[in-house]
């Protein structure tokens, strides 16, 4: 028998979070390609964002900066990315850009993981991937809005 939070939006979606996560985790100790999927995710942020720098990849991942430090040096270790200290806007940042190594393992694991993504696309088509995309980002701002939240 569920519950009433079983049926509730915030349950659905933190239970959705967490199944991709764990499907996400899982996918790349199988591929084991030498990255964890949290370190895959930020090395993608870094390829995908001009100028990215620490706080750009924490607002994105929704991580605080210790946390994004800690995964951007552990990619710089890997050879994946280098991390430039400069200044911009009168503020010490660190800039991070993807090395030759990042761009090759980026492209390798994104056609890893194109039959998976297309197994999901099998199951939704690309228009109620991107209405159920749309929802959550109006949910996600409505909460932000309503909460004054600040991640």
């Amino acid at each position: 028998m569920k519950t009433r939070y079983e049926d509730s939006i915030i349950y659905q979606i933190n239970s959705s979070a967490k199944h991709f996560d764990k499907l996400f985790e899982q996918f790349f100790k199988e591929i084991n390609i030498g990255v964890s999927a949290a370190e895959h995710l930020a090395l993608m942020v870094v390829h995908d964002t001009k100028d990215c720098c620490q706080r750009d990849l924490a607002r994105i991942l929704l991580k605080d900066r210790a946390n994004t430090g800690k995964l951007a040096k552990s990619l710089e270790e890997k050879g994946l990315i280098e991390i430039k200290a400069t200044i911009k806007n009168n503020r010490a940042v660190k800039i991070l850009t993807i090395t030759k190594k990042g761009e090759k393992l980026a492209k390798e694991s994104t056609e890893l993981f194109e039959p998976l993504k297309n197994k999901i696309e099998q199951e939704f088509s690309k228009e109620k991937l991107d209405e159920i995309t749309k929802a959550l980002q109006d949910f996600t701002q409505l909460i932000s809005k309503t909460l004054k939240v600040n991640i």
